[in-house]
């Protein structure tokens, strides 16, 4: 999320290259692999060369945080009970599922601007 906060402070005309995040300790290759992954979604854009980086394809109070979350990890999904060898056994999938509906509401609700709030 620290790219995209940095994105969100600099707003939807900012730049920020993968050096520049290398200088703020964030590991090169590690920032690369999220950016790309932005990319694919439509979350970022990016530019080669002199004056390049990574920048927002939106306004950031456009993208949701569960869309940028997503891009990174896939769905989310806090709690998985299909996976579980106790399907059934354990009496809590209501609760689970409960509790990720309202995991993934407030990742709804808020977005990249509320990062820099």
């Amino acid at each position: 999320m620290a790219l995209l906060s940095i994105l969100a402070q600099r707003g939807r005309s900012g730049r920020v290259s993968l050096k520049e995040l290398a200088s703020l300790g964030m590991p090169r290759a590690f920032m690369a692999k999220i950016a790309n992954s932005l990319v694919e979604a439509g979350i970022l854009n990016s530019k080669e060369g002199k004056g390049g980086g990574f920048s927002l394809n939106y306004e950031p109070k456009e993208v949701q945080i569960k869309e940028a979350l997503e891009a990174i990890e896939g769905e989310v999904e806090p709690v998985s009970c299909a996976a579980c060898p106790m399907i059934g056994g354990c009496g809590q999938q209501g609760f689970m599922g409960r509790l990720t509906g309202e995991i993934v509401g407030l990742l709804e609700k808020y977005t990249l601007e509320d990062l820099i709030k």
